[in-house]
């Protein structure tokens, strides 16, 4: 892409982001392939910040997006409420004004999400208001909130119940500091993701109300994000008029040899066989057949599981299983889904033993996990391969790394959108007549 279309005039520098809640770094990953520059993220979780760090930080990782980090902020796992607390590092936060493009990030969203409790009283709800408190300290010119779709609606009958949903309380907070803001509803399998994936962003621009009001900027911005969907499937060669498919994204990591996992020796992995699609020789960057795959430790499933999946497959519609098909099969799990083959996966969550493998009577694996997410195989994952039980709140393994991630190639476009808008908010003449242009030329590609 040259430097106008991916929302940058030539000559100009790189913009500058800081990241919150960063996890392992899908985010990350997607605005580095923006053209984003990193100045610094914060994640709290140690294993996530190593998967993030080996990947990211430093000239030498594979996806360097933070080579600028300050000498002021240890290189190490970040607690956004304690930076906040400490009255120094608020000072050296504030220094910041006027030299920071973008701060984004996705708060934990497990008290928002209709799959979950989706308690209103959730202290992690409220990691959403830090973020906007930090946004407040360093002013930035743009903000990128990623979550849950469920942020967008109202707790009713529940602890904690409100008027307005969490994403309008942020967005009239975002106002108030000066920012026009609106927020629109994504799902990733528009972006060549091959996941149906919906998650709500929204964007805030510093500034802005003399060029454009929040009402305004919501259909600016599904012109922009759709624009960046399309030119995101371009750039990597995916299909514009049809989604990504789970056999296009994970039939080369299913041969039927066996060998030792590299990291795990008490566990068996499969090496690479022959990449047929697109999709998948993108993702694989070159790796070599006969080759072991990154993070993919099969699991060791019992007797009782290897008849149920086995069964499944024999008798069970592509799907979510039904709750009574898994009574009568003697397991308390009330969510199975297999894997359809011929369609994108519907929503991958933190538990990889919900998704029976579309070919073989196994849970799939962290790295089939990360294809469906649309991370290369390239980016390692790091830490535990799972945890059980009360730690799964505070520690992050592998494969809640991955569930909590944005998808990188959805990340990448919106990155692209926020520099598209940023370009028109700088741009002469005024925004409102060169965004009705836009909008006119993409109704006709539409329509076309």
């Amino acid at each position: 892409m040259t430097a106008k279309s991916n929302g940058r005039q030539p000559g100009t520098p790189e913009p500058l982001c800081i990241e919150l809640f960063a996890g392992c770094g899908g985010l990350t990953l997607g605005l580095h392939n923006a053209g984003w520059k990193g100045l610094f993220a914060v994640e709290r979780d140690p294993m996530a910040t190593e998967t993030l760090f080996k990947n990211t930080l430093g000239q030498d990782a594979p996806y360097p997006a933070f080579i600028s980090w300050p000498d002021w902020l240890p290189k190490e796992n970040l607690d956004l409420v304690a930076l906040l607390d400490d009255k120094a590092m608020r000072k050296r936060l504030a220094s910041l004004r006027g030299t920071v493009t973008l701060v984004a990030g996705g708060p934990p969203c497990q008290g928002f999400s209709v799959g979950g409790r989706r308690d209103g009283l959730d202290e992690r709800n409220y990691l959403v208001y830090r973020m906007l408190d930090f946004i407040e300290i360093v002013q930035p010119e743009a903000v990128l909130i990623e979550n849950v779709e469920g942020m967008a609606r109202r707790f009713v009958s529940k602890p904690g119940q409100a008027k307005a949903s969490v994403a309008d309380d942020a967005i009239a907070r975002l106002e108030a500091m000066g920012y026009a803001a609106a927020f629109r509803i994504l799902d990733s399998t528009a972006f060549g993701v091959p996941q149906a994936r919906r998650r709500i962003v929204i964007f805030g621009f510093r500034q802005a109300s003399a060029k454009i009001r929040s009402v305004d900027l919501g259909p600016l911005m599904e012109a922009e994000l759709k624009e960046a969907a399309a030119a995101i499937k371009a750039k990597y060669g995916l299909p514009l008029n049809r989604p990504i498919t789970v056999e296009e994204a994970l039939h080369d990591l299913s041969g039927e040899a066996r060998v030792t996992c590299p990291d795990s020796p008490k566990f068996e992995a499969a090496p690479y066989v022959p990449a047929k699609s697109h999709y998948a020789k993108l993702m694989r960057k070159g790796m070599r057949r006969g080759s072991i795959p990154d993070s993919h430790r099969f699991s060791k499933h019992g007797p009782g599981i290897q008849r149920l999946y086995a069964l499944a497959h024999k008798t069970q519609p592509p799907g979510r299983l039904s709750k009574q098909f898994l009574l009568d099969n003697g397991t308390k799990k009330d969510k199975k889904v297999l894997l359809d083959r011929y369609a994108p996966v519907s929503t991958i969550t933190t538990h990889p033993d919900e998704y029976i493998h579309y070919l073989e009577p196994r849970n799939i694996t962290v790295r089939e996990m990360a294809r469906l997410q649309s991370f290369p195989d390239d980016f390692k994952f790091y830490g535990r391969y799972t945890i059980n039980g009360p730690r799964r709140r505070f520690d992050v393994a592998r494969c809640s790394q991955v569930g909590n991630a944005v998808p990188p190639l959805m990340a990448e476009g919106v990155g692209l959108a926020l520099k598209r808008i940023l370009s028109l908010l700088h741009s002469s003449p005024p925004l409102a007549k060169r965004s009705e242009k836009s909008c006119e030329a993409r109704r006709e590609l539409s329509a076309a």
